[in-house]
């Protein structure tokens, strides 16, 4: 089988007959006011023209062409689509007005589909939830699905758990979703893909899969995820995507210890070789498996965040790495002086795998759960509570004390919102 991952890197700088074909698309933005109220132009709106200062500031200036469709952010749907229009008529684009009226746009929901897997990952947020029986039917699952890109949602991602583990849900779901309206992804360890089941997932509608790969040594991976052949599942993985034509990622959890040892390099090198679009760097948190066996030990280190923050400016924007997938690093594009912590809707929202709906996978704190309660009464109440993104300290941090000083006096987790005030 022949692969369909036809894919190239791009600097805005060069790319000029992409930036040209993008600039004119916006014309219709600008000429169609009753279709898309909320595109501005200007910075006194906070419209596309201050979003692309920031965008600058925060060293985002790459981006990739896969099989036609280009991929500026994996917060983003691709472009050209109907998808990404619906984000520009939400205000998607005024990034910097996230928290006002300028911006409906939601940029990702994950949602957890299933609490099954077969790894015991080391740092797995979702362990107070993991293999119990799945309590969410699916027909619930489409609803609340539904209900969020009536809300306007860029990307859907269907977590777990492992996604795959619930595979026949997941096809019936993206079989009956509104592809015009968001981009689907999966989030992934690479356990129970096929070449066939790949195929079906494209058919059914899925855009794009971020695999789980955390090392660059199969060993040191397969340990991080208590899982023997954990590293050899996933490469197999992006390898029956890529030859499914379905856009691929990895996501990474960002440790102090490959960064110390210097193996983030050949991580790097090995990212190039596997032909992915991007690198998503997740930082550890204290919240989970990490909580339990490492405490806050587990944050990274200031001398590692620099030397990781270096990597990803060059990475971006050098042309040493020219030819390298583009490295998304939330934690320093969330920093308070960029975008702030943009939690709680204000662009992301976790769905939990028991039906809790939270500002962020990484911070224990519900909501209300869309098992007892309609979606929006839910999702209002977490605008209330969280109406403006954060420019301060991460909340799964300094909010971790006192999370897991109320599980050690019996409360479950997720906890009460009731318990905190987050401005």
């Amino acid at each position: 089988m022949s692969s369909l991952n036809n894919l190239s890197y791009h600097y805005c700088c060069s790319a000029h007959a992409v930036m040209l074909k993008y600039r004119i698309s916006m014309l219709k933005y600008i000429f169609n006011r009753r279709k898309y109220p909320l595109f501005y132009y200007s910075n006194s709106k906070g419209g596309l023209t201050e979003s692309r200062e920031i965008f600058k500031q925060m060293k985002i200036r790459k981006f990739v062409k896969h099989n036609g469709s280009f991929y500026f952010s994996l917060n983003a749907p691709h472009w050209p689509s109907k998808a990404y229009d619906r984000m520009a008529a939400n205000g998607g684009l005024n990034l910097v007005a996230a928290g006002t009226s300028l911006k409906h746009h939601i940029d990702n929901a994950i949602i957890g589909i299933t609490r099954q897997c077969n790894y015991k990952c080391v740092h797995c947020y979702e362990l107070y939830n993991l293999n119990k029986k799945d309590s969410v039917p699916v027909e619930k699952l489409f609803e609340v699905t539904a209900k969020i890109q009536e809300y306007g949602v860029g990307i859907v991602t269907f977590s777990g758990g492992e996604p795959i583990l619930r595979y026949n849900d997941l096809i019936k779901i993206l079989e009956r979703v509104d592809h015009a309206r968001s981009d689907f992804h999966i989030h992934t360890s690479g356990y129970g893909v096929t070449q066939e089941r790949a195929e079906k997932l494209k058919a059914a509608g899925l855009r794009a899969a971020g695999v789980a790969i955390d090392h660059v040594d199969p060993k040191q991976h397969d340990a991080f995820r208590g899982f023997k052949g954990a590293f050899q599942n996933a490469v197999n993985a992006l390898r029956y995507f890529q030859n499914a034509g379905i856009f691929t990622y990895v996501n990474m959890c960002l440790t102090n210890e490959i960064i110390r040892t210097g193996d983030i390099y050949k991580y790097f090198d090995l990212m190039k070789s596997l032909k992915v679009g991007f690198v998503r760097w997740l930082e550890p948190k204290p919240c989970g498996a990490y909580i339990e066996n490492e405490g806050e030990s587990c944050i990274l280190a200031e001398q590692e965040r620099r030397i990781a923050t270096d990597l990803f400016i060059s990475a971006n924007t050098g042309q040493n790495y020219r030819d390298y997938p583009v490295i998304s690093y939330e934690a320093f594009t969330e920093l308070p002086e960029n975008l702030g912590c943009i939690m709680g809707g204000n662009s992301l929202i976790y769905i939990d795998t028991a039906g809790n709906v939270e500002p962020c996978v990484f911070l224990p704190v519900s909501f209300g759960n869309i098992l007892d309660e309609d979606f929006s009464i839910i999702f209002d109440r977490m605008k209330n509570a969280i109406p403006n993104p954060l420019k301060k300290e991460c909340p799964a941090v300094t909010l971790s004390h006192e999370i897991y000083n109320l599980k050690k006096k019996g409360c479950s987790l997720p906890v009460s919102y009731k318990e905190f005030r987050f401005i």
